[in-house]
């Protein structure tokens, strides 16, 4: 009779803390994981090769479209790309309004990525207050863009639209609402035993290992890494304003949850800023620029982001024509994704869903 205790199981696109079409393989031993095979793959749109077939202006709506969670984070990382390729420098107050609109889909992202990965855990009432809480960022970002979930706001050499007249009432009014959700909901995990028994001390990412493997965003900055690209290599203006980097030495699940909680109450802060500048300037003041090339000339360049996930980029090439010869996207997931293989080896299955929600995978930029 065999004394083989392993088996081989396939965690599918079908189980909750997949978000999305991804999956891995795994060699088991009764509960405790001996391998594991990533899969990615089932998602491919072709994203990249769609973005050689438009105008420079027709890829924006598209790059909308890459995660649905952080849509404005990958449009304007677009944007900024064509505009370097393009070399034209964008007018102050729409610096200011895409700082503001990036801060604002940041809370949005981290909120949908909190309620997710509280389900997964079993968290269940933890779906609601999130939510709750992102209504009201999505509220500000719809009065700014018209939109709630792929905004289109940002164009080459600025954004589609002005503040409205009245937005920082409105403002005050939904960041008061934010931060009495966010107190509720600090308290509903952290004080419960089993959210701290699921997360503290899983998943366990070294400094080393974050920096080996190219980790980037929340997952970096768990592991005792304080690098964030609004810092290192700031953009729109980004070494103005004054703001902490979160940062955890630990490297655990938890460690990268509470940063993401600790980055909404800094987005916030920056959000304040944003505003004191906008009311400095003139109400005539461009938002964005009259004219722009027809074509870019021939040429090459890169530029990146920091996006709720982490470093978000794209490399475009000229060939001198109205369409790119190339684009390129590049995604923090799949960065990030890297580290699943060993922060799961040696654990539990039920440790996964808790090592998938610290990572925050979003599959649509990670497979493209």
């Amino acid at each position: 009779m065999s004394e083989k205790t392993e088996m081989n199981l396939f965690m599918g696109p079908q189980h909750p803390s997949m978000h999305g079409l991804w999956s891995v393989r795994l060699t088991i031993d009764g509960e405790t994981i001996v391998d594991a095979d990533p899969q990615i793959g089932y998602l491919h749109r072709g994203y990249e090769k769609l973005l050689t077939n438009r105008s420079y202006i027709q890829g924006i709506p598209i790059t909308d479209r890459l995660c649905y969670v952080e849509s404005h984070s990958w449009s304007t990382a677009y944007t900024h790309t064509i505009e370097k390729l393009f070399g034209v420098e964008l007018p102050e107050k729409a610096n200011i309004l895409r700082v503001l609109t990036l801060e604002l889909q940041r809370i949005a992202s981290h909120l949908l990525w909190l309620a997710a990965m509280s389900v997964d855990i079993g968290q269940l009432a933890m779906l609601i207050f999130p939510m709750d809480a992102r209504e009201y960022i999505l509220n500000m970002l719809e009065e700014i863009t018209g939109a709630r979930l792929t905004y289109n706001y940002v164009r080459i050499g600025g954004v589609n639209a002005d503040l409205p007249s009245n937005f920082e009432k409105k403002m005050t009014t939904n960041f008061e609402e934010f931060n009495r959700l966010h107190s509720m909901f600090l308290d509903m995990l952290e004080e419960a035993q089993i959210f701290r028994m699921r997360t503290q001390n899983i998943g366990f990412l070294s400094k080393e290992m974050a920096l080996s493997l190219g980790t980037t965003g929340p997952v970096l900055r768990g592991s005792g890494i304080k690098y964030d690209i609004r810092k290192n290599d700031p953009y729109f203006g980004y070494e103005n304003y004054k703001f902490n980097i979160p940062t955890r030495t630990k490297g655990d699940a938890f460690s990268r949850y509470r940063i993401r909680l600790e980055e909404m109450q800094e987005s916030i802060n920056i959000c304040w800023q944003a505003l004191d500048k906008y009311n400095e300037l003139k109400g005539a003041d461009p938002f964005r620029l009259d004219k722009i090339p027809r074509k870019p000339a021939i040429g090459e360049a890169y530029t990146r982001i920091e996006s709720g996930r982490g470093e978000a980029g794209f490399y475009a090439l000229s060939d001198g024509t109205p369409t790119p010869a190339r684009v390129k996207i590049k995604s923090p997931v799949y960065n990030n994704l890297q580290i699943l293989k060993p922060l799961i080896i040696g654990g539990k299955m039920a440790d996964i869903p808790a090592v998938m929600g610290s990572v925050d995978l979003c599959v649509g930029d990670l497979d493209r």
